[in-house]
């Protein structure tokens, strides 16, 4: 009798970055400064200033950079990889607030108005990100007159992004809300895969529930439902999106 075949493990499409700090070099790290908020609009010699003030450290995936209510002593760039920021509900489920790509900064400083770290960061992937603490934050900011007219700017953003996205979980339909979030990640970490559009980085079920504030399930049926119209294919901590007009029509309430 012959024997049932092993089915074949189908290999993840997903980048695999380093967390060697070495990976992350000196090019890379202006690019990325020169992505974050705060930084956007120096020269490039303030950039190599700014870089050559930043310590860069690696992180293998599911590691935890900082945890919520811990004091504010850094804020992070992401080099290479991917971070997701965390923080625990009232009914003490653990809610994914935010996913960080390379160009991205996340953490807190007294300068941005914080003293205590709001969120839990977490590496989705092998991490090389660069780090600044408050006092080296507090001498660029004297040094550079506008890094400190750009933190009030980035602090305000920061703001309104928040009302924005807690305006999207109190009223709009599931269907509405999963379909802005794949289209921001794509926008923010998606890349040319096969004609789609690969979201890079392992984001389970739950994370894209969290995320959306529903259960794992409702998440779970809505994906399958576009996989069979075509819209979206996806594996174990992956999504490609296959048609952008659709989920573009279905965000703005036209389907």
């Amino acid at each position: 009798m012959k024997e049932d075949t092993p089915k074949k493990r189908r290999k993840t499409p997903l980048s695999n970055p380093s967390a060697d700090p070495r990976a992350c070099t000196h090019d890379t790290r202006i690019t990325v400064c020169g992505q974050v908020p705060m930084f956007a609009n120096l020269t490039v010699d303030q950039l190599h200033q700014v870089v050559a003030h930043c310590q860069a450290h690696g992180y293998e995936a599911a590691q935890s950079i900082f945890t919520e209510g811990s004091e504010a002593t850094h804020i992070y760039i992401v080099a290479t990889g991917a971070v997701k920021t965390t923080r625990v509900a009232a009914d003490g489920r653990e809610s994914l607030i935010d996913l960080h790509a390379p160009g991205d900064f996340f953490g807190a400083l007294p300068a941005l108005g914080r003293t205590t770290y709001a969120k839990t960061a977490w590496t989705l992937t092998p991490t090389c990100v660069l780090s600044l603490d408050a006092r080296e934050y507090d001498y660029l900011m004297a040094e550079i007159p506008e890094i400190a007219m750009a933190t009030l700017r980035g602090v305000a953003q920061r703001l309104t992004d928040s009302q924005r996205t807690i305006h999207m979980l109190a009223g709009a339909p599931l269907e509405q809300r999963l379909a802005a979030l794949l289209i921001v990640l794509a926008n923010k970490v998606g890349r040319p895969w096969n004609d789609r559009t690969l979201l890079d980085v392992p984001l389970s079920r739950e994370d894209l529930a969290a995320m959306v504030g529903v259960a794992t399930e409702s998440v779970s049926r809505l994906l399958s439902q576009w996989h069979r119209n075509g819209w979206i294919e996806a594996g174990r901590r992956w999504v490609a999106i296959i048609d952008m007009a659709a989920l573009d029509r279905l965000e703005n309430n036209d389907l």
